[in-house]
């Protein structure tokens, strides 16, 4: 559903896919490490340099004393008034909480509350804007960007759900571009209304390409996702900023939303607090914080794994143990790999490992690229003021290759690709679901 006008303040002090195609691209060339998702069939163009700087906006500048009225009229053999020291740099008042409205509906299958009351979140994977999707986007607009129309299958099941989540996988350009593409990003900012109105509240941003634009990328994208209104997590203007707990109010709940990275492909931030890598003992500190500035239930987006394997690595099973056995956590999930992972029942709480892509168009034939999962997790609170999660469901898509782009859901009487290629995305989707025993514990399609 749409964010609506923000109410609360958590001001409380607690503690990096890839591509093919051509596109024009700007900036000066370097040479940067990326990881394996990034590579694409042919030769890439060269990475834009990680800005060495902030601007001005990053940090204020200090501002020169003015002299008082006394001074300026005092006459020239009077002693000068002493100077007051320049004040700090201001620290800007993070964004509020948002209020975020109740369902929209029709939801498909939308369950029962078991309890006093229910909050549901819905969350998908990579938002990757590929040369093809821009050009889509075009044609659909008549010219103008229209990225709705790639989107707008999901709107019954994210306008449903209390909080939608999406992942800005990739900085946003200036709107008049340039855009560039593998292996440093910067994408047209014109997906952020097509983001809204499909539903999503909130979306993640640290990535991989979270630094593919340096400093400035950065606060360039947190500045439009907040002109949208979409709460955002992952990446940060100033160090108060990655203090303060990102807690989403709705009327039933309130969620606190932690997003991390593995990598940043080579890039290292301008400053240390202006995104985080996975820390098991950061991100418990970051939860404990948003639980005591009033989170009921407190959600990590942790962007990892080896991208096209459809089975977790080390680093995502151990830190699911370890985050999930902290009471401040209350789910898991992830992104970046461009392949379904399985999900996984650890402590009575959920890690949905690997989400797939949104809306990409990966030239990659690494079977499972154009497949993703659209997830909704229900909580639910019981008469003593327990939260549980009480219903797990999820929605197998698929994205042709060939135009026009398109979100597709699996088996809601969609033709997505071909009825037999859709049956065997469907399968392929299920097993890799189910794997470790999500169905067994109570996971659904819907």
């Amino acid at each position: 559903m749409q964010a609506l006008v923000g109410l609360a303040t958590a001001l409380t002090t607690g503690l990096a896919a890839c591509g093919t195609g051509t596109l024009d691209t700007s900036g000066t060339s370097s040479s940067v490490t990326s990881s394996s998702e990034d590579a694409p069939a042919s030769s890439p163009a060269p990475a834009a340099s990680p800005t060495s700087a902030p601007p001005s906006s990053a940090v204020p500048p200090t501002s020169a004393a003015t002299p008082s009225a006394a001074t300026a009229a005092a006459p020239a053999s009077a002693a000068p008034a002493p100077v007051a020291p320049s004040p700090p740099p201001p620290t800007p008042t993070p964004a509020p909480g948002q209020l975020v409205a109740g369902p929209s509906g029709p939801y498909t299958d939308s369950p029962p509350c078991p309890g006093v009351k229910c909050v549901t979140l819905a969350m998908t994977g990579d938002v990757l804007l590929h040369p093809e999707i821009i050009q889509q986007a075009r044609v659909d607009g008549g010219g103008a960007m229209d990225f709705f129309p790639m989107l707008a299958a999901q709107q019954p099941y994210i306008q449903g759900a209390d909080i939608g989540i999406c992942h800005m996988e990739t900085p946003l350009a200036p709107e008049d571009g340039p855009f560039s593409n593998y292996p440093a990003f910067s994408v047209p900012p014109q997906v952020l209304p097509a983001i809204v109105q499909t539903g999503y509240d909130a979306c993640t941003t640290a990535s991989n390409h979270t630094l593919d634009q340096g400093t400035e990328g950065l606060n360039r994208t947190l500045d439009d996702l907040d002109a949208a209104g979409l709460v955002h997590d992952g990446s940060y203007r100033t160090e108060q900023d990655s203090k303060n707990p990102v807690i989403i109010n709705t009327p039933k709940a309130r969620v606190g939303l932690i997003s991390v990275a593995y990598d940043w492909n080579g890039f290292e931030p301008d400053y240390p607090w202006q995104t985080f890598r996975i820390d098991t003992d950061l991100i418990k500190a970051k939860a404990k914080a948003a639980k005591a500035a009033g989170a009921d239930l407190v959600v990590v987006a942790m962007h990892a794994g080896e991208e096209y394997q459809s089975t977790p690595n080390d680093e995502q099973k151990n830190a699911a143990k370890t985050l999930l056995a902290d009471p401040d956590i209350d789910l898991l999930y992830g992104h970046h790999v461009h392949v379904v992972q399985p999900m996984e029942k650890i402590n009575g709480k959920w890690a949905i490992y690997g989400l797939g892509n949104n809306i990409a168009a990966q030239g990659s034939e690494v079977t499972g690229t154009r497949d993703g999962l659209l997830v909704r997790v229900q909580f639910s609170q019981d008469a003593a003021g327990a939260w549980t999660t009480s219903d797990v469901a999820w929605v197998p898509s698929y994205q042709d290759l060939y135009s026009p782009y398109r979100w597709c859901a699996l088996g809601a009487g969609n033709v997505c690709s071909s009825p037999s290629d859709d049956a065997d995305n469907l399968a392929r989707t299920a097993a890799t679901v189910n794997e470790w025993g999500a169905d067994t514990d109570g996971a659904h399609m819907l």
